[in-house]
């Protein structure tokens, strides 16, 4: 059956084959990140799930995040960071701990679309399909030593803003994140993106720096 709807479609399944052949992933995604730092400061809903190697989910949460150049704030239900550019505070609820950190770390900007997107880049081979008004980029490791074995990155393809990422670490499974409310110039000020930490009273605060 494959075969012969392969027959009749030919002619117009070519051209769509030679569209997919030649996306300019690094186009698509240098076009997401200029649509994304148009629009600063921004403001979206941010879902997250961690998966074991067999996507099997083991944790999930859910929140909204605040992004403005190398400044962030994810305020979710277990877990809460913020990072002024300089400082990074991360909030567990499940062990009712503030662990601060430096800014300047991978570490502490992993968390952000904008800065993922910006760094995705470094070590890995680039690629890009397109489907259904969704171009996916792919980033695959070039080395076994890589931190991140596999990156995507789903951009809708009418205004390239990110729609999801998935994150694959060697051994650790992956991260997926689904980004929507999308609501540029959010006007956040300077206090969204620095820590409360007169909230945290009764909390531990762990300075790892």
């Amino acid at each position: 059956m494959r075969y012969i709807l392969f027959l009749l479609l030919a002619m117009f399944q070519l051209p769509i084959f030679s569209q997919k052949m030649t996306i300019d992933a690094n186009a698509v995604l240098d076009k997401a990140l200029a649509s994304l730092k148009s629009d600063l400061p921004v403001r979206m809903d941010y879902d997250y799930e961690v998966l074991d190697d067999d996507g099997e989910m083991l944790q999930s949460d859910k929140g909204i995040i605040y992004i403005d150049n190398n400044r962030y704030a994810l305020l979710m239900q277990d877990m809460k960071v913020w990072c002024d550019g300089a400082t990074q505070w991360s909030y567990m609820r499940e062990v009712d701990e503030v662990y601060v950190t430096d800014a300047n770390s991978d570490e502490a900007q992993n968390l952000s679309p904008l800065y993922i997107m910006e760094h995705c880049r470094d070590g890995h081979s680039v690629s890009a399909t397109s489907k259904g008004g969704i171009v996916t980029v792919a980033l695959q490791a070039l080395g076994e030593d890589s931190g991140v074995d596999s990156v995507l990155l789903l951009i809708r393809e009418s205004d390239y803003r990110l729609v999801s990422m998935v994150i694959s670490m060697p051994g650790q499974g992956s991260v997926q994140v689904d980004l929507d409310g999308y609501l540029p110039g959010c006007g956040a000020g300077d206090d969204v993106f620095k820590c409360p930490l007169d909230q945290f009273g009764a909390s531990e605060i762990i300075d790892m720096r």
